[in-house]
């Protein structure tokens, strides 16, 4: 259903749409569970913050080897077919995960191998629930549908990691596990319910470019270049970073599990203040409110490197995680703007491709750094990093006007 009629109604009071929103809430509300516990487990087996890194990087692997032809693929199928089985894959592994923990058969090895696959399904999850969302929402709301989308991440942020912290402390890691599971069936039956008319697939045109498009896409011209760009700094940030609290706080301050989980929660915070903020700041310009916002994030990351105290890492936390939140929703937004609904898909998974790299690149980051010096370090240079952004952000000249304006 697509509501570019003009309707006022809130987003969120569409069935549709309401459908998807609670399916994506239940998918990142269990990430939130799985975020913080993997890395903990590998923590507690091997005592080693590059091992860690390295598990969580085989979740990763999957988007850079499959993303494009993914993406070349997926035009001429299903979006919904392809999402739900996305889900029910991860629900799988994530079911399997839980049974070798409670037979004490769960290794190193076989949460890599299992992460590899939980990565692939949610490539073609990402890239399917993404084509669909200027279906459901319209391409006028698209800042209104990603917003929506982050206050499900930030709901499931401020909640998800201390209920895990929790939960790990009292019950362990298989409780914790088998939630994350039951959320990829909470998303499966979100998706199932969804009332999309999807244009037949047999009339849709089989591209005859090569699976290299793509990525071409990304930099066709400068606004698409800038995106990208912005894009890669967005997603090794935010993986280095999280990846880096984790091993700061629970190896070099010695917070216990649910310590850990507090901070971590304060980003959900961040979030949620970044929702209730969109919508006044979502007509500035695109380029300086994305800027001040990478300064923000900055700021937070800067905070928590300096302090050990678990009031300043959570402020620090949510200072962060609520600036890169709306950095998210525009960068998320302004892609999809300026990208032909014929397209979308492959834009989407060449993205997922560059992402994922990034997101690699960020978590081998912040593993090496906390092996062979200090978590400390590296969140400064995640500071730096983002500060040059800011600045980056500033002088871009094509970006004087909101995202809502922004065109194919």
């Amino acid at each position: 259903m697509n509501i570019d009629k003009g309707v006022k109604t809130m987003l969120i009071t569409e069935r549709s749409f309401l459908t998807m929103w609670i399916g994506q809430l239940a998918t990142i509300f269990g990430n939130r569970f799985s975020e913080i516990a993997i890395p903990l487990i590998v923590l507690q087996v091997t005592g080693s913050p590059l091992q860690a890194a390295l598990v969580v990087i085989c979740s990763q692997a999957a988007p850079l080897i499959l993303a494009l032809p993914a993406g070349n693929w997926m035009e001429r199928r299903s979006k919904r077919a392809v999402a739900m089985s996305a889900e029910a894959v991860s629900f799988t592994v994530m079911s399997v995960f839980t049974l070798a923990v409670l037979f004490d058969l769960l290794t190193v090895w076989l949460l890599g191998a299992g992460l590899f696959v939980i990565g692939a399904a949610g490539l073609f999850f990402r890239v399917s629930f993404g084509a669909m969302v200027p279906q459901v929402a319209g391409r006028k709301r698209l800042v209104e549908a990603h917003g929506w989308f982050e206050g499900a991440d930030a709901i499931s942020t401020f909640a998800g990691p201390v209920l895990a912290g929790v939960i790990l402390s009292a019950y362990g890691t298989a409780a914790v596990l088998a939630v994350d599971a039951a959320t990829y069936a909470v998303s499966f039956l979100g998706i199932a319910f969804l009332t999309l008319k999807e244009k037949p697939v047999s009339k849709q045109p089989r591209s005859r470019e090569p699976m290299l498009a793509g990525l071409r896409m990304l930099v066709t011209n400068s606004r698409q270049q800038f995106i990208t760009m912005q894009h890669i700094i967005l997603n090794s940030t935010t993986t280095a970073a999280v990846l880096l609290v984790i091993i700061y706080t629970s190896e070099s301050l010695g917070f216990a599990a649910w310590q850990t989980g507090v901070v971590l929660s304060a980003a959900g915070a961040g979030n949620i203040a970044a929702v209730l903020l969109l919508r006044s700041v979502s007509r500035l310009a695109w380029s300086s409110l994305y800027g001040g916002l990478m300064l923000l994030a900055a700021a937070g990351l800067l905070l928590i490197s300096l302090t050990e105290a678990l009031v300043l890492l959570a402020f620090g936390m949510f200072l962060f995680d609520g600036a890169l939140s709306m950095a998210f929703v525009l960068n998320g937004s302004a892609r999809t703007a300026v990208t032909s609904d014929a397209r979308l898909a492959r834009v989407l998974a060449a993205s997922a491709f560059i992402g994922g790299a990034a997101a690699i690149a960020g978590n081998a980051f912040a593993g090496s750094v906390s092996e062979w010096f200090l978590p400390a370090f590296g969140l400064i240079g995640l500071s730096v990093l983002l500060a040059g952004s800011a600045c980056a952000s500033f002088f871009f000249r094509e970006g004087r006007s909101p995202v809502q304006e922004l065109e194919p």
